[in-house]
């Protein structure tokens, strides 16, 4: 089975260490049986292709730039406040962008639905009643079938390719350009992304020098702000029409601590997460490329980033039930998460004039 990695960097001690008899080709990693410790697992030769990973970072400072806060959240304590009223701003159509975490999560189990882009559609009422009332189609009266346009595709990434291939629907300017070129507006735009690409740049955070490090996330941050300026691009889904774009930023399933050992099933977690140095912090490695994201979005008045990082930070994989909010990969949320990532969009969506 291929792995799955979160967007986690790591210094070229400790994990480079472990698996730099792997990394000549591309991050050789194999996932093995779950261990009740924190043991880095053999590597084999695996491609490691293909495979798709949501993960990230708390917040911080990065170079380059200044540091934009995403709204929505403060690192380290933010919660996530109960629905209370509709938005002031009002939708007819929804439009959903990204990567698994706005697909279908690992796509392996029951325990991650619904997904918070059908829950934000329409509540389900049984199982969350605080959102009872609380969703477009109730409080903007969007057609949960005609209202909604999904293009978010599992392995998805921002960096474009030098050689781009306009068929490959994983990379999020290609999903941004692929839309239908008319809408019924006002268009809103939902999604999450950064985890995938922040695991394309692992190898070069493992061997290559700051420099090539910060074109790595150079290259996620343009890529990111060129499928921005794609969905925000005057007339785009039709004359008048307004759009307004909503997107996340990445969290970390360790909170920060480095420590991927998921509570719930007493494991560590599968795939290459094995191989992280057992509770080194990851947010020092990991901050600059959310800064580098929320620096883009910042250039975009009609682009708001969302602080997704923040509410995770106490749910992690190590947390136990029911307070974690992770699938037991480890990557994507559970069905709690996934309601969590719904209360961001929805808090996003009350800071909107």
């Amino acid at each position: 089975m291929k792995p799955r990695f979160l967007g986690v960097l790591a210094s070229a001690s400790g994990l480079a260490l472990v698996v730099s008899a792997s990394l000549s080709a591309s991050l050789g990693f194999t996932a093995c049986s779950s261990t009740t410790n924190n043991v880095a697992p053999a590597a084999s030769g695996d491609d490691g292709g293909g495979t798709d990973s949501e993960g990230g970072t708390t917040d911080g400072g990065g170079e380059g730039g200044p540091t934009v806060t995403p709204e929505g959240g403060t690192i380290g304590g933010a919660t996530i406040p109960e629905p209370t009223a509709c938005p002031t701003a009002k939708f007819k159509t929804l439009v959903v962008l990204g990567d698994s975490i706005s697909d279908v999560g690992a796509g392996s189990g029951a325990d991650e639905e619904p997904f918070y882009r059908t829950l934000l559609v329409k509540n389900d009422d049984v199982k969350y009643p605080d959102y009872k009332g609380f969703d477009l189609a109730t409080c903007m009266q969007l057609d949960p079938t005609a209202g909604v346009v999904k293009a978010s595709l599992g392995g998805a990434v921002a960096t474009v390719p030098k050689t781009n291939d306009p068929t490959d629907k994983s990379v999020l300017l290609n999903q941004a350009t692929g839309l239908p070129k008319t809408l019924t507006g006002p268009v809103l735009v939902v999604g999450t992304i950064g985890g995938n690409d922040v695991q394309r740049g692992l190898v070069t955070v493992l061997t290559g020098t700051p420099a090539q490090v910060q074109t790595q996330i150079d290259a996620f941050a343009a890529g990111f702000g060129a499928a921005m300026a794609e969905l925000t691009k005057p007339d785009r889904f039709g004359a008048g029409v307004k759009v307004t774009v909503l997107m996340t930023n990445v969290y970390d399933p360790s909170g920060g601590t480095g420590h991927f050992y998921y509570q719930p099933k007493m494991a560590t977690c599968p795939g290459a997460l094995g191989f992280w140095p057992d509770k080194k912090e990851t947010t020092s490695a990991l901050a600059p490329w959310n800064t580098a994201m929320a620096n883009e979005a910042a250039k975009y008045p009609d682009v708001k980033l969302l602080e997704l990082a923040a509410p995770f930070v106490a749910h992690q994989v190590s947390t136990p039930d029911p307070t974690n909010w992770f699938h037991e990969d480890c990557i994507h949320p559970n069905s709690i998460g996934q309601n969590a990532v719904r209360g961001v969009f929805w808090n996003g969506l009350m800071t909107l004039p």
